[in-house]
């Protein structure tokens, strides 16, 4: 299960991530699991965990330590058996500290400017990925010339202008940087 913790409303955030029994907090409100329901048995990736305010990174601690959690409504707390995986593009730092120190294990990924040579696999994949979706694309940049599906073509001129680029939003700038040439 995966979601962004920036679009996660406020007012909202326990229902959300918590779930409701039916009839909570109004009339009529049906039964909802909620993320943690959603990823019991498997992992639930909450994406941009940074941009949550530290009073609602704080209704997470419960779960981190026990997988405890109590739907709005109920009475009783539930546990779900669940694997929880974050990223966030701000400083570990700037997370609630106990927060962050449920997170043993950190994985820093350097930007594209740290590791130059993943550029050119990167772009392939990326072009690949377009082509899947869009049969111009792949008839011209990817095809064999017979139209069968083949390796995506790149001229040296771009493969450098690719590597060279001076990258601030990565991945993304890099995949723009791929529309912008195909056009």
């Amino acid at each position: 299960v995966a979601r962004s913790a920036a679009t996660l409303p406020a007012g909202l955030i326990d229902a959300e991530l918590f779930g409701n029994i039916a009839n909570y907090p109004n009339v009529g409100m049906p039964e909802r699991p909620g993320l943690l329901g959603k990823a019991d048995g498997s992992t639930l990736f909450l994406d941009e965990l940074g941009e949550l305010p530290s009073e609602l990174q704080a209704h997470l601690l419960r779960v981190l330590d026990a997988g405890e959690y109590q739907r709005l409504g109920d009475a009783r707390p539930r546990v779900a058996d669940l694997r929880l995986v974050a990223a966030t593009n701000r400083a570990i730092s700037e997370l609630k500290l106990d927060l962050a120190a449920r997170f043993p294990l950190r994985i820093d990924v350097p930007g594209l400017g740290e590791r130059v040579e993943d550029i050119p696999l990167l772009a392939r994949q990326l072009l690949r990925r377009i082509a899947a979706d869009d049969a111009v694309v792949a008839r011209r940049f990817v095809s064999d010339g017979g139209g069968q599906p083949g390796q995506p073509r790149f001229s040296g001129e771009l493969m450098r202008a690719l590597v060279l680029h001076d990258y601030t939003t990565h991945v993304r700038e890099l995949e723009g940087l791929l529309w912008q040439a195909m056009s």
